[in-house]
């Protein structure tokens, strides 16, 4: 149905009555089919009427003296009540005005027969009793359209196939989450409902976090955006920065970046309430190893949060390197780029927002360990083939190999959409001896199996 209500009355009832009360029910937001709203200049009479009547759910009857004089009125009332009896089910909605039982008896004693309101009880009351029978209470996409409608979102009719599309998105959501599935998609309020109020707020909320997922990955932001971009986009989609702020964890997942101290943007009282070790949404979800500290202790915070920890949280820096890339949740993940492709970032002129210290802190912890080596070592590339195949002391940056390490890095920027020059980055990534940490770290790894083996 393309409408909630068709409104049938008598134009001399228009001043003092039906023109307030469709004015009432659209401020209730409720799509009415009124002549002053429906009509254009142009347009046929007979078939806009028409089209009204056979597209509206409800037919607001405005029983008046002047209704039972009049030809329109007659064929309005009798088309509603043809729809009536093919549909089976009661869609005609009287009002009483100026009129009483009697008088409508004179002229139809079925519609006497049917409960009415009179607007002898003002506007507010037949308002009441004319969204108890067009709004259902609690009919979950009545409540998720006026939602919706209140954050300033025109959604389509409620019979409308995109509802179908959000509400199956919402049950995958619920149930069948896929960790990395998609970014920028937040818990739903209400995770057990299934009936009623609640799951339409959880229909209307999975219906605004639509737009402005594919809005996020479209920018593609992640955590090596700029935090005045991201800031932007928080507070471009309608509920996006209530939903960031009720749910601080998750978005430190996507944007670690905003829990800098300086970069939060308004979001500092959120992200300091992380920072209390037993909240346990500051937590990845929990893998097989411990987190690494710098002394081996607990951490001091959750990692997710450990960005805005004075002391990062106690976590060590390889720690710091690994979740950057991979940090996840049981349904979220921060995943974006590859290790080698982040690393490669951080190289660039494209990563001076980032405070210095940790900046510094995740370019250590890249070059103690091996984990940029795993995303290239199987690509056939000169590069990657001589660390595996020569010792530390065989191991030289010839011209074959630097070329084949530019080569590596100039795929890495395209990827990032960084425009800087993949030689330079070369020689950054040479003068902060990654190779050499690569080597220590199978060093590393060699003495503890010798360890184990004795």
């Amino acid at each position: 149905m393309l409408h909630d209500v068709f409104i049938c009355h008598a134009s001399e009832d228009k001043e003092d009555f039906v023109r307030p009360l469709a004015e009432a029910l659209r401020a209730h937001h409720l799509d009415v089919w009124f002549d002053e709203f429906a009509l254009t200049i142009g347009d046929s009479l007979r078939e806009a009427i028409d089209r009204g009547l056979a597209t509206s759910q409800f037919g607001i009857v405005v029983l008046s003296p002047h209704f039972f004089h009049k030809r329109w009125t007659q064929r309005e009332l009798s088309g509603l009540v043809a729809r009536e009896i093919a549909e089976d089910r009661r869609l005609v909605l009287p009002i009483w005005h100026r009129i009483d039982r009697d008088e409508i008896l004179r002229h139809s004693p079925p519609l006497a027969d049917v409960f009415a309101v009179s607007s002898a009880r003002g506007m507010d009351e037949v308002i009441v009793e004319l969204l108890k029978r067009v709004r259902p209470e609690e009919s979950p996409l009545i409540v998720a359209r006026d939602f919706l409608i209140t954050m300033g979102i025109d959604p389509p009719i409620v019979s409308d196939e995109w509802w179908l599309d959000v509400v199956e998105l919402k049950e995958a959501q619920l149930r069948f989450p896929e960790p990395g599935m998609r970014r920028w998609i937040f818990p739903l309020p209400f995770p057990e409902a299934d009936i009623g109020m609640k799951r339409g707020m959880n229909i209307a909320w999975t219906a605004l976090q639509l737009d402005w997922a594919y809005d996020g990955e479209e920018r593609n932001l992640c955590q090596i955006t700029h935090p005045e971009r991201v800031h932007e986009f928080l507070r471009k989609w309608p509920g996006l920065i209530d939903c960031a702020r009720a749910n601080p964890g998750v978005l430190a997942m996507y944007a670690p970046q905003l829990t800098i101290p300086g970069y939060d943007g308004g979001l500092a009282d959120v992200f300091d309430s992380l920072l209390d070790p037993s909240r346990t949404d500051a937590y990845e979800t929990p893998g097989y190893d411990e987190p690494e500290t710098i002394d081996g202790r607990a951490p001091l915070c959750g990692e997710l949060i450990a960005w805005r920890h004075p002391m990062f949280g106690n976590y060590a820096e390889t720690e710091l390197a690994r979740s950057f890339v991979h940090a996840h949740g049981r349904h979220y993940s921060r995943y974006r780029f590859n290790t080698f492709e982040c690393m490669a970032w951080l190289l660039t002129d494209d990563a001076a927002w980032m405070p210095q210290r940790l900046r510094e802190a995740l370019l250590e912890g890249f070059r103690k360990r091996d984990f940029w080596y795993q995303d290239v070592m199987s690509i056939h590339n000169a590069f990657a083939k001589a660390l595996l195949t020569r010792t530390r002391s065989s191991f030289s940056f010839t011209r074959k190999i630097r070329s084949a390490l530019v080569e590596l890095l100039t795929s890495a920027l395209r990827e990032l959409s960084v425009q800087e020059d993949p030689m330079i980055v070369a020689e950054r990534f040479i003068a902060r001896r990654f190779v050499d940490g690569y080597y220590d770290w199978q060093d590393e790894i060699r003495v503890a199996r010798r360890e184990r083996r004795q």
